[in-house]
């Protein structure tokens, strides 16, 4: 059998060298995003505003009303998913919602009944926060407060448009981002700070 020979052994030596000194570069330059923090916040927000223009893109090849339903909640989690319905179908207004609120739960049902239903889309995953992020609040036109707690949805049409909408995330602390909705386009803006809509349309 034979010995490999001393320029062999420090050749070997030398390949392993230089593929360690690879990987401690990749990780140097890919690990420094991969375990930074910050940097997967901002990945997370900018695929969340991504989502939104598919949201929109889907609502009109599909002739269908989809809506971005946000889930607020410090309990179990604070998380989004996609829901659609055939045609234009809009969600009840906060007076429809109040006069809703006075019936019978017969009479409920028999309002509800005729309007067409949303469900879950197969198509796109509910998703969830990570990394200290949460919903801070979302702010539709046309409703009087800002939703904090609970589920908030943000309407996509058939036509292309949608509701005007303020998707406030952040970590409560010093990191904010208002994802804003606009109704004309559909399409979704990322502004590094918290703003309403009464900021945006000025005085």
């Amino acid at each position: 059998m034979r010995t490999p020979s001393i320029e062999q052994r420090g050749f070997t030596l030398i390949e392993v060298m230089v593929v360690i000194v690879i990987i401690v570069g990749i990780m140097a330059i890919g690990g420094t995003r991969l375990f930074n923090p910050s940097e997967n916040r901002r990945s997370q927000i900018r695929k969340f505003a991504i989502q939104t223009r598919e949201i929109r893109t889907a609502a009109k090849l599909q002739h269908s009303t989809y809506r971005l339903a946000i889930m607020m909640d410090d309990e179990n989690g604070h998380r989004f998913w996609i829901e659609s319905a055939p045609g234009v179908a809009l969600q009840l207004s906060e007076v429809q919602e109040e006069e809703l609120s006075k019936l019978t739960e017969s009479q409920k049902q028999d309002v509800v009944g005729k309007r067409a239903k949303f469900e879950k889309d197969p198509k796109f995953a509910e998703a969830k926060l990570t990394t200290g992020l949460v919903f801070e609040g979302v702010e539709i036109a046309g409703r009087k407060k800002e939703i904090t707690q609970g589920i908030a949805y943000v309407n996509f049409l058939p036509q292309g448009l949608s509701d005007e909408a303020i998707i406030k995330i952040g970590d409560r602390k010093t990191l904010e981002w208002s994802v804003v909705i606009h109704p004309l386009t559909g399409s979704a803006e990322i502004i590094n700070r918290k703003v309403s809509l009464k900021d945006l349309r000025g005085p």
